[in-house]
């Protein structure tokens, strides 16, 4: 295998939620402007949330193709490598990192012990990973001068760089001075992560810091549940909002005044929040111990002196805008981008001569192939739902991590007509199979999967977490195994079933319009679960305009059109329904153009009864605008693929009781004035419905209030958060760390 050279290769976690990660960010951005070439390789630090996705400022770098990502098993040669975070290699990973470094550095991104003397990270350990994975042993590179003091007197102490490896703004995030607060009343702010220990350790030292004064006004951001615990009654000039409610520049435009002061137990690295807040300009009121690093770019002084200095600073304009310049100039002369490509170009010289790119070697085909894998694992189901979803995902991850589906779904040559590999799985009841005896055959045959395959991540999308994946994916400490699991479960339902998360490293969840309306035991579930806004197959190119979509349906162009979605039938009969739907709307003027979705999997494989138009093409979703109003189950896909496309719908629902709560995701889009809602064993409400429905008036208004909910489709960022997942690096189960 051909090895893949770059300027510098930057290894770690960029998961971490807060300064770790948009240093590394502003880092990278720096050194891909200056014509370096940069790529990331991700590796698992254990204490992080294994639902948390990659950090947007890194994930944004590689959409842009600013940088890539290393797949596994990749050869690597770096003239620098550039490690972050020294509890990132406390453990051996799994596999071998397959890199060559001629320098490298470990960038330390926290103290070795705490305030209190307690080790936060075994040296030794890390020495030893990082020597035996690099063949040398990498510089230890604190971010500033906090965690080099911490160093001192340690008996393992690694060597040092003779710099500090600070922070750096990304180009064009270094502002201009401000000429003056922004109004007549200060504004004093903060924002950090809601980590207590990040903040004052009292509601004493949070009032000397932030004071209760009427003539300042008080904003922090991200404050949370534990510090509304400390802080007790909230004083009636602050304003709080949670981590990552407002973008942090926005905020920082906001303030006069950011003060940063934290508990007795916290060694502050770095202090990123305060090196963004200098660059909007801001006048920053500090601890002491920080002018260090930040020198005459900040006012420092005691928490309880915080007020005064903000007043007199009001007073005096001039003496505001000469903080504000000073900050600005600290910032230009030892955080600007300038600073992270001198101190690269000091360890290994200019870029190389030929462009950066950062993209790695095209992949290659078969057994060899260059990109991780990921295999997706689908229930049955009643209808098509997990396979569409798992479709839906696998079709955007894989320019970035090759997708295998096995699925039990009958429906599995519409994976093939996409052109991704498939496997079918039989269900038990197709089999004729007892359970306890399908459970060891699919653990069998998924284990052979995973050794033929050799997936980085095995996602499981079904209501039930089957042993025989569960326990196949276990044999394989190094993979990464998800649940795809959708809500809206009945009260009591399946809560044995919630209770095995966590045998999974991470719930992915399909969002839910209507989820205001969710009371089944997935909600509040905890655990590692991430929520991504509603999945839908489509991008919203990829739907046919209305015109061309009637020529495909054969529709004429100029009378109206219903689309009757009535599921797969699968557990129960339709037939009643389609007839009264079609003889009420005969009734209610022009009889308009039917056409009845056919599921592939359903159980009726004829023909359409007569007067209706068939449609099997997958999926239903491309053929959405040919329609003027829909009849349709509240399954999770064709509610929000149908909201989406703003197709006026009178949502019914399957009410059986293996089903979700279709019927109250209707009566929530009722409620909202998305949709219209009938119980399917209400014939009169039906006949009403239509009625209603089939009124232009009633349509344009649907469409209207369907047309400003939001179009964020949750399959592109699961689909990333797979992706990147696969990329990651694990730790080694039988090291434990030294």
């Amino acid at each position: 295998m051909a090895i893949v050279e770059t300027d510098v290769l930057v290894v770690g976690d960029f998961r971490f939620p807060g300064g770790t990660s948009t240093s590394t960010a502003a880092e990278i951005a720096a050194l891909a402007e200056a014509g370096y070439s940069v790529l990331l390789l991700p590796v698992e630090a254990p204490f992080l949330a294994r639902h948390r996705a990659f950090h947007p400022e890194i994930a944004g770098l590689i959409e842009a193709g600013q940088v890539a990502l290393v797949p596994p098993e990749e050869r690597i040669r770096a003239r620098l490598a550039c490690l972050h975070h020294p509890a990132c290699f406390a453990r051996h990973p799994s596999q071998p990192l397959h890199v060559e470094a001629g320098a490298a550095v470990l960038v330390v991104h926290h103290p070795p012990v705490d305030a209190q003397g307690v080790p936060q990270y075994d040296i030794a350990a890390v020495r030893a990973v990082t020597g035996a994975l690099l063949g040398t042993e990498p510089d230890w590179a604190p971010v500033g001068p906090k965690v080099r003091a911490a160093f001192a007197g340690l008996d393992a102490a690694p060597p040092l760089a003779a710099e500090d490896w600070v922070g750096v703004l990304a180009p064009g995030r270094i502002g201009r001075p401000r000429p003056g607060p922004l109004g007549g009343r200060p504004v004093l702010g903060r924002h950090s992560r809601p980590d207590p220990v990040k903040w004052p350790g009292s509601r004493a030292d949070f009032l000397s810091a932030y004071p209760d004064a009427p003539d300042i006004e008080v904003r922090l951001l991200g404050f949370g549940p534990a510090l509304a615990q400390v802080v007790g009654p909230l004083p009636r000039n602050w304003q709080v909002l949670p981590f990552g409610a407002v973008p942090v520049g926005r905020f920082l435009a906001g303030i006069d005044y950011f003060g940063y002061f934290h508990g007795s137990a916290w060694i502050e690295a770095f202090g990123r929040s305060i090196l963004e807040a200098m660059g909007a300009g801001l006048v920053c009121l500090l601890p002491p111990d920080f002018e260090p690093l930040f020198a005459e770019g900040a006012i420092y002084c005691a928490p309880g002196d915080v007020a005064a200095r903000v007043r007199a600073l009001h007073a005096n304009p001039a003496d505001y805008a000469r903080q504000s310049e000073q900050a600005i100039a600290v910032l230009r002369e030892r955080f600007a981008p300038e600073v992270a490509v001198a101190r690269v170009a000091a360890r290994i010289g200019p870029p190389t001569a030929s462009p950066p790119t950062a993209s790695l070697p095209a992949p290659a085909t078969g057994r060899g192939h260059r990109l991780p894998r990921i295999l997706h694992v689908t229930s049955n189901g009643i209808g098509m739902g997990h396979l569409t979803r798992a479709l839906a995902l696998a079709r955007r991850h894989r320019d970035r991590a090759e997708p295998v589906i096995a699925t039990m779904s009958r429906a599995f040559s519409v994976v093939r007509d996409e052109g991704i590999m498939a496997e079918y799985v039989p269900f038990f009841r197709g089999t004729g199979m007892a359970q306890e005896v399908w459970h060891p055959n699919l653990r069998a045959e998924l284990t052979e999967m995973i050794r033929f395959y050799r997936p980085r991540v095995v996602v499981l999308d079904a209501n039930v977490p089957y042993e025989g994946v569960t326990g196949a994916v276990e044999q394989f400490p190094g993979l990464w195994s998800v649940w795809l699991r959708r809500a809206m479960w009945p009260p009591g339902a399946g809560q044995g079933f919630v209770a095995r998360q966590d045998r999974f490293d991470a719930v992915l969840e399909p969002g839910e319009i209507a989820a205001p309306f969710d009371r089944g035991p997935t909600r509040g579930s905890g655990g590692h679960v991430l929520q991504v806004a509603p999945v839908r197959y489509l991008r919203e190119d990829e739907a046919l305009a209305r015109q061309a979509a009637r020529v495909v349906l054969g529709l004429d162009p100029d009378r109206p059109a219903v689309f009757l979605q009535l599921g797969a039938g699968n557990n129960i009969r339709t037939d009643g329904l389609r007839a009264l739907i079609a003889g009420t709307l005969a009734e209610t003027g022009p009889p308009p153009q039917i056409v009845l979705g056919q599921w592939q999997i359903g159980r009726d494989e004829g023909d359409a009864p007569e007067g209706m138009i068939g449609l099997r093409s997958f999926p239903f979703a491309r053929f959405l605008n040919a329609f003027d109003f829909a009849v349709a189950m509240a399954g999770y896909n064709t509610f929000h693929e149908n909201l989406a496309a703003c197709l006026p719908t009178l949502f019914l629902s399957n009410e059986h009781h293996e089903q979700d709560e279709q019927w109250l995701r209707a009566d929530y889009a009722r409620i909202c004035g998305l949709a219209l809602a009938a119980r399917t064993a209400n014939s009169c409400d039906i006949v009403r419905g239509l009625e209603e429905i089939a009124r232009p008036d009633r349509q344009a208004a649907l469409r209207r209030a369907c047309a400003r909910l939001p179009r964020t489709n949750g399959a592109d960022e699961a689909a990333r958060y797979l992706a990147d997942l696969a990329h990651i690096r694990r730790p080694h189960p039988a090291d434990c760390g030294g």
